[in-house]
């Protein structure tokens, strides 16, 4: 079957097969009376299944809910000097990143293994997911503050603004795709996104090894202000594995919705997408750097 690189996806409930019991498919071989009696008991046994507007719905509270939490940790994050000039609150923007992508993190393995807890674990994990994003934000519009006409220090928000509108631009273009037919992932689509994404995945395990024991030649490639070809190429790559990524994850919630999983797969399938969502945007804000680093 295909699957999906994103972790959240490997359950049951996205496998193409008939995962969950359909109820109302069952025979019988009584009365006219019996089986309407049956089928009103199977009715009423028979869990609320997941739906494509269910999905949506959740999907868009949980991103609003990021939003949210990312544009207020911004504002803890931003404050001016005794000039006016803005300042970074380094520590609270490095609480906010490495907590929220610490405990998102944490909540989002646990919820894996119990996709049943997230009913009650996708708002807050959203609103962790928000805190990450808006402290490494920060930390973005202060590395790539400008100097402003006055002489004194313009923090970037303009990189900010670009790439969450290019992120909600791809998203929304996929999505729209896939809804009318015109992205349809086959096997070979599914094999170079997982490929692809795994690859990516143990070369920044083998770069991190290596930068442990002094060599950092690999990380240069993530560095932001590496305006580089090779390094602007590698953030392309990203970018478009991450897009590819986002098109699998609309395949299998789609699969979900066939399969009759569980409402509470709703809330699960919204943490995979913004699981996606959240990636896209780091690395779209990551190549957005990079390029205006060659100007």
């Amino acid at each position: 079957m295909f699957r999906t690189s994103n972790p959240a996806f490997n359950n049951d409930a996205y496998k193409p097969a008939q995962t969950w019991d359909d109820l109302g498919q069952s025979q019988s071989f009584g009365t006219d009376d019996s089986v309407r009696a049956a089928r009103a008991a199977s009715q009423a046994a028979r869990p609320s299944t997941m739906t494509i507007n269910g999905t949506v719905t959740k999907s868009a509270l949980m991103i609003g809910t990021c939003m949210v939490v990312a544009m207020i940790a911004w504002g803890l994050c931003v404050g001016s000097d005794e000039a006016g000039n803005p300042v970074i609150n380094g520590g609270m923007a490095l609480g906010l990143t490495a907590g929220g992508a610490l405990l998102g993190m944490l909540t989002f393995f646990v919820t894996m293994f119990k996709p049943k807890m997230s009913t009650f674990t996708a708002m807050p994990y959203a609103a962790m997911e928000g805190a990450f994003v808006g402290g490494i934000s920060a930390f973005y519009a202060a590395r790539f503050a400008t100097e402003g006409d006055d002489g004194g220090i313009v923090l970037n928000s303009g990189l900010i603004f670009n790439a969450a509108l290019l992120t909600f631009g791809i998203f929304g273009g996929l999505l729209t795709a896939y809804s009318l037919k015109l992205v349809r992932p086959n096997r070979l689509f599914y094999n170079i996104t997982i490929v692809g994404t795994l690859g990516v995945l143990a070369y920044f395990l083998i770069a991190m090894v290596a930068g442990l024991f002094g060599s950092f030649s690999l990380l240069s490639v993530y560095d932001p202000s590496n305006g580089g070809l090779i390094s602007i190429g590698f953030s392309l790559l990203l970018v478009g594995l991450a897009s590819m990524n986002l098109v699998l994850d609309f395949d299998q919630v789609n699969v979900a919705v066939k399969n009759r999983a569980p409402r509470y797969m709703e809330w699960f399938s919204g943490m995979a997408l913004l699981v996606t969502l959240v990636w896209l945007y780091i690395e779209v804000l990551r190549l957005l750097a990079k390029l205006q680093s060659r100007d």
